[in-house]
């Protein structure tokens, strides 16, 4: 495993974000979109507008086409989606509009088109991301990005993410370190530590729940405001 200097302009590497371990399951839950490993689509022209299905922990049974297992959420011709594990012929998506809800659930894999992932420069990351919780970036020193974020959880409980860092190999990630920013494995652990990944539209996020008050994560997946 590389190590990586700590630093008011922190960086981590894709091999060093290892938290929250994912339970293997053949459901489709935010977990699953909230990784290194998620991807993005692109729904087919051919689709002008699909519904989600719904996963098996809501209806037995699902993901199946057909009426039975179809949910009231839909995406359409054009529209960009998350994408994560895949089911027989259904893939496990996500998608937020920009200052909605997060919609999570099967879409059927035919109607994807997989989009390759590119590069970033830091223009890519800066803005103010809304999600469950709020997120702005904007730029810092010589390259680096200023990361701001408040959240909350359950009753009366609040979060703060606060940090300077660089991107590196397409991830944003650093510890929040009681003298400022600090590499993505220094500091004690039970500092926040947080990773960013741009995925298409969206902001894609993953915390140690150490950012706040009891039930408080950042964790999820972002829409520029508009």
């Amino acid at each position: 495993m590389p190590s990586f200097p700590s630093s008011r302009c922190a960086y981590a590497g894709l091999a060093l974000l290892v938290f929250i371990p994912l339970t293997a399951r053949a459901g489709c839950v935010w977990t699953d979109l909230v990784t290194e490993q998620t991807s993005v689509a692109v729904i087919r022209p051919a689709a002008p507008r699909m519904h989600f299905y719904d996963d098996r922990q809501v209806r037995s049974g699902c993901p199946a086409t057909g009426a039975a297992c179809r949910s009231g959420s839909s995406v359409t011709s054009g529209d960009i989606v998350l994408t994560g594990p895949v089911q027989g012929a259904f893939t496990c998506a996500g998608a937020r509009s920009a200052g909605r809800s997060a919609t999570i659930g099967w879409l059927p894999t035919a109607e994807l088109s997989p989009l390759p992932e590119a590069d970033r420069i830091p223009a890519d990351w800066t803005g103010h991301w809304v999600g469950d919780q709020e997120i702005i970036i904007a730029p810092g020193k010589e390259g680096g990005l200023v990361v701001k974020g408040t959240g909350t959880g359950g009753r009366d409980h609040v979060g703060e993410v606060s940090g300077e860092a660089r991107p590196l190999n397409n991830v944003l990630a650093f510890t929040m370190g009681d003298d400022g920013t600090l590499a993505y494995t220094d500091g004690d652990e039970m500092d926040c530590r947080i990773a960013m990944w741009r995925r298409g539209p969206y902001l894609v996020v993953r915390d140690n729940r150490q950012c706040g008050g009891v039930s408080v994560t950042f964790a999820g997946f972002y829409r520029r405001a508009p």
